[in-house]
């Protein structure tokens, strides 16, 4: 078998035995507190999108930015600013950081329960996250040819792109 075919086999292997696993978490969270929480994954992921075209935008952490950081994410600039002094060699890529917290933070109930694998496999898979990704896609590649007068905030963004198709 050739290279290529084997990389596609590892890949659906891969698949596979990743939809197994979710399953199998699945069975450990009751339906509702996985849908609950999926919807809440997947505000927490708009977040990061809407905060990564906003810092990437205008290029810094703005004051404006930051106050909203410090109000909806307490301890967020605290964790990043530590993680820097830890890691000073590693761009600053504030989303990534965000994502990282975020997990952290917010799931941290799914990662103690074992049922983590499951949030993020079928979150994933959610339409919410896809209308999420096509329309951060499409500010990113408009706003770097010409961003907006005012940057939406993120209530604004989220309902545009959640009303995207």
């Amino acid at each position: 078998m050739n290279r290529v075919a084997n990389s596609r086999n590892a890949e659906l292997d891969l698949g596979r035995r990743s939809k197994q696993l979710a399953e199998d978490e699945r069975e450990l969270v009751a339906p509702d507190r996985l849908a609950h929480t999926i919807t809440e994954f997947v505000e927490w992921r708009a977040f990061s999108y809407w905060l990564r075209l906003i810092v990437e935008t205008k290029g810094l952490v703005s004051d404006q930015m930051t106050a909203i950081l410090q109000e909806r994410c307490p301890g967020f600039l605290e964790y990043t600013a530590a993680y820097a002094v830890e890691h000073p060699r590693e761009p600053a890529f504030l989303w990534l950081r965000f994502l990282e917290w975020t997990d952290e933070k917010r799931f941290r109930v799914p990662i103690d329960e074992g049922w983590r694998h499951a949030l993020g496999y079928y979150a994933t898979r959610d339409p919410r996250m896809d209308q999420l990704r096509a329309y951060w896609k499409q500010c990113r590649r408009a706003w770097k040819l010409q961003p907006p007068e005012s940057l939406p905030s993120f209530e604004t963004w989220r309902e545009a792109a959640l009303q995207h198709r």
